[in-house]
């Protein structure tokens, strides 16, 4: 493919364990891309302090992108008028990204964007990467399949990326940039793939030993629980990443004398649970996304 490789970073920011840099990175120039919405942070689930979190990640993304050859680039408008633009701009060869699923707003750009990629002639190549399924008939042997992608070996990192002429990356913006609301939240999480890392490991090797038993008071919840949800929703570390290193723990665990276990093994065994069940409840709404706005029994209308 002759032209530039548009990255379309969404809701998987990081280097590692993706596909579609990788591929794009091996097929010409590469620019990685990420969109600030101002639509979509106008709608009623996005906040201030949501963008704090995500800004952390995209600087940091873009530090990793920077390492690697070629910044990450950040444009603030609607997707197909930024497109729009860069094609005026570098060209366009091909659009790389991983599915979304995500809301009714988010469902409806993908398809405004869609639609504009085959009016313009630009093939648009979509990677899963969280163990929904795109197009599922049945959700029978839904759970083998997806502990079969889980088990599919983590992609490493381009070793290097060459992007087009110069261009201006463009500010991450801040929440006032974007007019949001003040949200103060002193004690929210910081975004970055170092930082879930990090909770990854400590989860693994401490704070998960009760996680079974303290997962769902409020009391204990705080830090027996691996405070990895605002990472996998933005994609700091894959859901393969995690899945693997829970593995990894578990065949460790069953290794250790049973004396030494210290209800690990039950720990464990409802982390890797939920962690099906993070994306069967995505593929409920990916198989039916009426459920966002009509109640599933009808005796709640």
């Amino acid at each position: 493919m002759a032209g530039t490789q548009i990255v379309w970073f969404k809701r998987d920011l990081r280097v590692t364990d993706h596909r579609p840099l990788v591929e794009a990175a091996a097929a010409g120039p590469v620019l990685p891309l990420y969109v600030v919405e101002p639509e979509l942070w106008r709608q009623p689930d996005m906040s201030a302090r949501h963008w704090a979190f995500l800004r952390d990640c995209l600087v940091e993304l873009r530090s990793s992108l920077s390492g690697l050859g070629v910044p990450l680039v950040v444009r603030r408008g609607a997707v197909t008028d930024v497109l729009a633009a860069l094609r005026d701009r570098v060209g366009l060869a091909c659009l790389w990204s991983h599915q979304e699923t995500g809301n009714a707003w988010t469902f409806a750009r993908d398809r405004e964007v869609a639609a504009w990629t085959r009016q313009s002639g630009l093939e648009w190549i979509q990677h899963p990467q969280n163990g929904v399924v795109r197009g599922l008939q049945s959700r029978n042997g839904w759970a083998r399949r997806w502990d079969a992608f889980m088990r599919q070996p983590v992609t490493p990192e381009p070793a290097r990326l060459v992007g087009p002429a110069t261009i201006d990356p463009g500010p991450i913006l801040t929440a006032e940039d974007l007019g949001l609301a003040d949200d103060p939240c002193p004690g929210r999480q910081p975004g970055g793939r170092r930082q879930a890392l990090a909770l990854l490991s400590g989860f693994l090797a401490e704070r998960g030993a009760a996680y079974h038993r303290e997962m769902s008071s409020p009391v204990t919840a705080e830090t027996s629980c691996s405070r990895l949800s605002a990472h996998l929703a933005a994609g700091t570390v894959s859901m393969r990443e995690v899945a693997q290193a829970a593995w990894r723990r578990q065949q460790a665990v069953r290794a250790m004398p049973a004396s030494d276990r210290q209800g690990w093994g039950r720990a464990l065994n409802a982390f890797v649970g939920r962690l099906h069940w993070h994306c069967h409840f995505m593929q409920k709404l990916e198989d039916a996304p009426q459920h966002e706005t009509c109640n599933v029994h009808s005796a709640y209308d």
